[in-house]
């Protein structure tokens, strides 16, 4: 009974947690926006369906939170524009802060004020973590070798530490150990401590072919090695020496347990498809790091920890550099959002790989497990990938969005008048059937790789 109330806190609560910040950010913008040009907002809500609280406040306006939570709006008076003799038509105090009275430019800015919320919130939220938590560091270990590849063949081994890299120092960053091997040529010299011994490895490399998020080459070379620490899940182990394990975790811990502290070979690759990358790795896992194994309550029960930390290794930066580690943080979110649009486009992958409220409910429920091993910034760096890629979402030039009423705002500068009322409804009322099938189509993919 516990377990299920667990399962429902992490994958049900928090989920909905997440959801409810980032909507009520991205409706505080929009809300926020309406009041500085004057303009009057009828109800703030979160969520859809029957309201289950809410108050009035002295302006006249609803605040409520609904029954589902997953979504939110904002009631601007005056949404609906007369189409023509307004003057005529309302009494001044009925004109008096709606939508439809102000000039096109503040509404364009009303609309763009939700979207422009999640990007400050990710930022400055982004802002905080680098500046309280740090930068992620990378140790220099190695943590496993990939059998069969450069390092393996040259001899190198689990638990070397690198010293340099074709003469260079190792730096602290991965990304900068990555550069420092596409910058070689077909090989590289490393130097490597094993124990009191200082040894030198002339290491042949891999080229990985691999396409990048809008079809460009995006291939990299490789030494088959894994540094500093990590954590793989038991499910995407496939084979421990020679005994298969594919979809059988549990038989995985018990071979792996068997071999905590010495070294193994295992076959890792979550197969969820023909053709899906699978890799044999030399490991050496510690019985120390893989407590939890043994513990079926431990949030570590069905991962398998390496390297020589369980806890997420930082390093302190100042705030100017924060500052820039969060842009780029936003950056690459909304890079690789962009990156699947653009793959659905040309048919390299499906709606199912955005991913909906339940890989929203999959990934928040999976991250707060891992609070204890990598500290709230997982929580954090994951609301705020959802806040930066709800607002990137929502400037989509779709009529039920933001971005498609950035488009009737473009019209109506371009032509000088707004689209007639009968027209918008008639595109919004297609644009909703688009946004509830894709809706759809995107959880039921998620849905079925919950059970299949």
């Amino acid at each position: 009974m516990m377990h299920y109330l667990e399962m429902f806190f992490y994958y049900g609560i928090l989920t909905a947690l997440v959801l409810t910040i980032v909507v009520f950010v991205h409706e505080m913008g929009h809300y926020l926006m309406a009041r500085r040009f004057g303009i009057k907002v009828d109800a703030f809500s979160i969520g859809f369906g029957r309201e289950l609280v809410g108050f009035t406040d002295k302006r006249g306006m609803r605040w409520k939170i609904c029954l589902f939570p997953f979504g939110g709006f904002v009631v601007l008076h005056g949404e609906n524009p007369p189409y023509q003799n307004a003057d005529q038509m309302f009494e001044a105090a009925e004109r008096d802060g709606a939508l439809w009275t102000r000039p096109n430019w503040q509404r364009a800015l009303v609309s763009f004020g939700g979207p422009l919320a999640n990007f400050i919130f990710t930022l400055l939220l982004m802002l905080f973590v680098f500046s309280f938590w740090g930068k992620g560091v990378v140790s220099p270990v190695i943590s496993a070798v990939e059998i069969g590849a450069g390092a393996d063949r040259a001899g190198i081994k689990v638990g070397d530490e690198i010293l340099s890299i074709d003469g260079q120092s190792v730096p602290e960053q991965f990304d900068d150990v990555v550069r420092m091997t596409q910058e070689s040529g077909d090989a590289l010299d490393i130097e490597v401590k094993r124990g009191e011994n200082i040894l030198d490895f002339h290491v042949n490399l891999i080229v990985m072919k691999e396409d990048g998020d809008f079809g460009e080459d995006a291939s990299r070379k490789i030494m088959g090695i894994v540094l500093g620490n990590g954590s793989w899940l038991l499910e995407a182990v496939n084979r421990v020496d020679d005994i298969e394990t594919s979809g059988q975790p549990d038989l995985a811990r018990q071979l792996i347990v068997d071999r905590l502290g010495r070294d193994m070979v295992v076959n890792f690759g979550l197969i969820k498809k023909p053709g899906d990358l699978q890799k044999n790795y030399r490991l050496h896992l510690s019985e120390d790091l893989n407590q939890g194994l043994f513990d079926p309550k431990s949030a570590q029960y069905d991962s398998i920890f390496y390297g020589d930390h369980i806890k997420m290794q930082t390093k302190k930066i100042g705030v100017g550099q924060s500052a820039v580690e969060s842009l780029i943080f936003s950056w690459k979110a909304i890079r690789k959002t962009i990156g699947v649009i653009y793959q659905m486009g040309v048919g390299r992958k499906d709606a199912g790989d955005l991913g909906g409220v339940v890989k929203i409910g999959e990934m928040t429920g999976g991250a707060a497990r891992q609070v204890d091993i990598w500290g709230y910034a997982v929580l954090l760096k994951l609301l705020a990938v959802l806040s930066v890629n709800i607002g990137f979402l929502n400037l989509l030039p779709l009529p039920m969005l933001d971005g498609g009423h950035l488009v009737f705002n473009l019209y109506e500068a371009v032509r000088g008048k707004a689209p007639h009322p009968k027209t918008k409804a008639y595109i919004m009322a297609g644009s909703l059937g688009f946004v509830f099938a894709f809706v759809i189509l995107v959880n039921f993919r998620d849905i079925l790789e919950i059970f299949y």
